[in-house]
């Protein structure tokens, strides 16, 4: 059997390649790692807010007398005064909430990146699967310009002899034209995947494997309802969705609690020194205070209440909307299965087509030594072979990837599914 190969550019990348790159440099997944370490922090703001708040003022003053009138004798004076004020927080009753909240913030937060791990796993073999594909398309295109090319000198070559017409020789000169238009857009598109890798990764994509036709592709079945239920119990989108509802839930209890009353230990020491000058002459008082300050709000003008309403708007949403999304997991797993097993039956086909074109190639490169069949028949039915190859490896990648994203709804997606997908690709 013939292997159509494609040659090496320079340095060697594959799909694993890419996803490491991702990892380092991809900067969603910098976003998405901040923002799990802010989540943090506002955990921690809001477990220190029972912690006691102190505070330290002091103030230094001169006081000029200009005028007095009234009994005594008052000239200028200075005056020195320091506090400290230590509140303690005791009952804060949407503390709790608060605190709950930003706890669930932090497993959302948490999930997201394992989520997104996931997805760089898929979007990795993705782009990597458009890099070949875009790269055979455009060495098909290559061997079509070429049969486009001798279709045209042979018809310059009629036309002089007078066999043909000049409206065929347009013809072909057209077709010629219109195969280097296709060439380049081809070579556009090639280029334009390259440059998705690099906004993925940071680096280019400077050479490109292939995938093995004659590798064994290992196929997979999926039992849709089976796949359903996992899924709903442990599908990361699911876990993000039952946070959110817990989120808006904390949040919602937490309004309604601003309505209670708040208890506050409140400790103080004052200290001032007043130089002489005033009437009672030099004088020096420390004095201290405790007590609790008890907060009940009473009217805020319906703002507390309106964030209450708010906040329960919020929670129903989150629980429509994981209502709704587990609708579309059961409808989107159906379809990928459904999917997964026509393209088990396409890549079958494609295969036995590309054995019959390569047989068909064979015998007309044998024919054409012999001079049964022109350059222009073999350069023909070497691009027929190429088309069915090409075709065969596209579906097989449709197949592969497919099975990628059923992998994550039945949580086995892992770095080991590209590794073995490396497996098979080759220069």
């Amino acid at each position: 059997m013939l292997i159509i190969t494609l040659s090496p550019i320079t340095h060697s990348a594959d799909i694993l390649d890419i996803y490491n790159r991702a990892l380092k440099f991809n900067n969603d997944l910098k976003i998405i790692t901040n923002n799990n370490e802010i989540s943090k922090e506002k955990y921690n703001q809001t477990s220190s807010s029972l912690f006691p708040d102190i505070g330290i003022s002091a103030s230094t003053q001169e006081i000029n007398t200009n005028k007095y009138d009234g009994s005594g004798i008052i000239g200028d004076y200075a005056s020195e005064t320091a506090t400290l004020k230590i509140t303690q927080p005791l009952l804060r009753i949407y503390f709790f909430d608060e605190l709950n909240k930003a706890e669930a913030n932090i497993n959302r937060s948490q999930i997201e990146i394992s989520n997104y791990k996931k997805d760089l796993i898929i979007k990795s073999a993705e782009l990597y699967f458009s890099l070949i594909n875009s790269n055979n398309k455009y060495q098909s295109e290559l061997i079509k310009n070429e049969i486009m090319f001798l279709k045209h000198n042979n018809a310059k070559k009629l036309f002089s002899n007078g066999y043909i017409t000049d409206i065929e020789l347009n013809k072909h000169e057209n077709n010629f034209n219109i195969a280097n238009i296709e060439l380049d857009v081809s070579l556009n598109e090639l280029e334009l995947v390259k440059q998705d890798i690099y906004i993925f990764t940071g680096r280019k994509a400077l050479d490109i494997h292939n995938l093995n036709t004659i590798a064994d592709i290992p196929f997979t079945n999926y039992e849709a309802e089976s796949l359903i239920s996992k899924a709903i119990a442990s599908f990361d989108s699911i876990k993000l969705a039952l946070l959110d509802v817990d989120i808006s839930k904390h949040e919602m209890k937490s309004n309604r609690s601003q309505h209670y009353p708040t208890v506050d230990l409140i400790a103080t020491y004052d200290y001032s020194d007043t130089s002489s000058g005033s009437r009672l002459g030099r004088t020096t008082r420390e004095s201290n205070t405790i007590g609790l300050t008890v907060n009940f709000p009473i009217y805020q003008g319906g703002f507390q209440s309106s964030k209450v309403e708010e906040s329960r708007y919020k929670y129903e949403n989150a629980k429509v909307s994981l209502d709704q999304l587990r609708r579309t997991i059961k409808r989107d797993i159906i379809d990928k299965v459904n999917n997964h097993n026509l393209l088990k039956k396409l890549i079958i086909a494609n295969k036995n087509r590309y054995e019959a074109t390569n047989f068909d190639f064979i015998t007309t490169r044998n024919g054409s030594q012999s001079g049964l069949y022109t350059n222009v028949e073999l350069k023909d039915s070497e691009y027929k072979l190429t088309i069915a190859k090409h075709e065969l490896i596209s579906n097989t990648l449709k197949y592969l990837l497919m099975d990628l994203k059923l992998k994550k709804y039945s949580s086995e997606l892992n770095v080991e599914s590209i590794e073995n997908i490396n497996q098979i690709l080759i220069w």
